[in-house]
């Protein structure tokens, strides 16, 4: 519901989802059968990976794939919009605990955008500490992002950037409401980056 106007092949539902195919496949018709969702073939453009030579030439190819989106015209569309967005913020305690299992060094996690039902925001996410291994954060994220079936768009800095930016008054792209998960750091005064 979230990635309404998205048509998304069954291989991006398995890989945002993280489930295994015969139960994507048994949701999706659920799904149909209902009218939550509809399906279509469409002409995908895919690129053919050139051989080791000299002379590569990308060749493209072009395939019919069944992809799949919401069906906005399902009378119960906006309602159950509403319930995905709310559930999202149900999952907050999840991020939280998610977020301190990164590591000590995490000092500030806030979110933004697509956490509190923004799209205009830059970053969804911002990170600030120390000795963040980046693979630990990466398969956070990944996990995130099989719970919201959406990429996050993320901001990863150390301390010592998180405290330059702070004073130079820089707006550390949040231009809309923020939520602080977890505030270590010693920032009095962070309201004052909202516009």
């Amino acid at each position: 519901m979230r990635n309404s106007a998205e048509f998304l092949p069954l291989e991006e539902i398995m890989r945002r989802s993280g489930l295994q195919q015969p139960i994507v496949r048994n949701k999706l018709k659920k799904f149909l059968r209902i009218g939550v969702i509809k399906r279509k073939k469409i002409a995908l453009k895919q690129a053919i990976p050139p051989i080791l030579k000299k002379n590569k030439v990308l060749k493209f190819r072009i395939r019919k794939v069944v992809v799949y989106f919401a069906n906005s015209d399902f009378e119960l569309f906006q309602e159950l919009r509403f319930l995905f967005t709310r559930a999202s913020l149900a999952s907050k305690q999840r991020i939280i605990k998610k977020i301190k299992s990164l590591g000590k060094g995490i000092k500030l996690a806030v979110i933004a955008g697509i956490f509190l039902n923004n799209d205009n925001c830059r970053t969804d996410l911002l990170v600030v500490g120390n000795g963040i291994k980046r693979g630990r954060f990466e398969r956070f994220l990944g996990g995130v992002e099989a719970d919201l079936g959406k990429p996050v768009r993320y901001t990863l800095m150390d301390t010592k950037e998180f405290s330059y930016r702070l004073d130079m008054y820089d707006k550390l792209q949040y231009r809309n409401r923020t939520y602080a998960l977890c505030n270590v750091c010693p920032v009095t005064n962070f309201g004052h980056y909202r516009d």
